[in-house]
């Protein structure tokens, strides 16, 4: 699901009035620059911080090094490029659109980062920190990003090819609809499961010792899913309670499913060229708990990005100019 904020738009046609162009000073090592307000088409030849509590809207914006989101700061940056890392502390808010960011991006104890037609050239990281006030979320669509690796909070990923392993531990959930993951995809300690539907999975799938609802390629009738998912290794399902369902699946080697609460269910669209290592039982229709959970997943993350990037757009303008 794509964030169309009409806030969005509004505050992009609100920097355009007046036909200004900002150039840049010219390039001075260790400053930083910083953005409380908003910006639009300038290179900055500095490292980029948002100060705490404050709220940054830029449209086009270069950043010729690092980007920090000081503790409950927020940041919207459209077509723009960061040439650094990001790093997002307690509390704050990341969210880039039609964007490329040359280093990882990391969450630390923030309130969550959001990608859209957007790319990271390095891992996108979420990093528990005693004392932070949320678990938040990395939530990315139609983006590309070298891996995931996440320690705390909601991974959403929908129409994106992650370019190594992405791995969830001690996680909410982690959901991947119609995207590429080359390398392994490793969920465990997960509180609310996760999905997979209509991707592809260059390596092993495990989803261990977890929460459930976890559904591999099982939802067709529930319309989560619509094809089928690869997947070039073994897929294992274990210790898993709250419901394990596995369907439509190719499976380059085992397919792994034991020790669930209750027992796995399996449908009989699986193809697997390994063994099959199951206790199972004959796949059944979603319930109507299991439907709401998954749907709340996309729902309630759709709405935090929506009211977080209208707050950061209104709040930047109302700041005026930043640089």
């Amino acid at each position: 699901m794509k964030i169309r904020s009409s806030v969005a738009a509004a505050a992009t046609a609100a920097l355009a009035v007046g036909g200004v162009t900002l150039m840049a000073a010219p390039a001075q090592a260790d400053l930083v620059t910083l953005c409380s307000g908003h910006g639009g088409a300038i290179t900055l030849p500095t490292d980029l911080a948002v100060p705490a509590g404050k709220s940054c809207f830029l449209d086009g914006t270069v950043i010729q090094g690092d980007v920090t989101v000081r503790k409950g700061g927020n940041l919207h940056i459209l077509g723009g490029e960061i040439q650094g890392e990001v790093i997002v502390q307690q509390d704050g808010y990341f969210d880039a659109s039609d964007t490329s960011v040359d280093g990882r991006v990391v969450n630390r104890g923030s309130y969550g980062t959001y990608l859209e037609e957007s790319s990271a050239g390095a891992a996108l990281r979420t990093v528990p920190v005693e004392g932070a006030a949320n678990d938040g979320f990395a939530f990315v669509v139609d983006s590309s990003v070298k891996n995931i690796n996440a320690e705390t909070g909601a991974v959403y990923v929908e129409g994106s090819r992650i370019g190594g392993a992405v791995k969830g531990t001690g996680v909410e959930y982690v959901d991947i609809y119609d995207s590429v993951v080359r390398g392994a995809l490793t969920v465990s300690g997960s509180a609310s499961g996760g999905i997979l539907c209509d991707s592809e999975v260059i390596g092993a799938a495990s989803y261990t010792d977890g929460a459930g609802p976890v559904a591999v390629g099982a939802g067709e009738q529930e319309g989560f899913c619509s094809s089928v998912n690869y997947i070039d290794g073994t897929l294992t399902v274990t210790g898993i309670s709250g419901g394990a369902y596995i369907d439509n699946n190719i499976v380059g080697g085992d397919l792994v499913a034991s020790g669930n609460t209750p027992t796995a269910q399996i449908g009989d669209a699986n193809r697997v060229r390994g063994d099959i290592l199951t206790q199972e039982v004959a796949l059944r229709s979603f319930s109507t708990a299991v439907v709401e959970e998954f749907e709340a997943h996309q729902d309630d993350l759709a709405g935090e990005v929506e009211a977080a990037r209208a707050e950061t757009v209104d709040a930047a303008l109302a700041a005026g100019p930043a640089f």
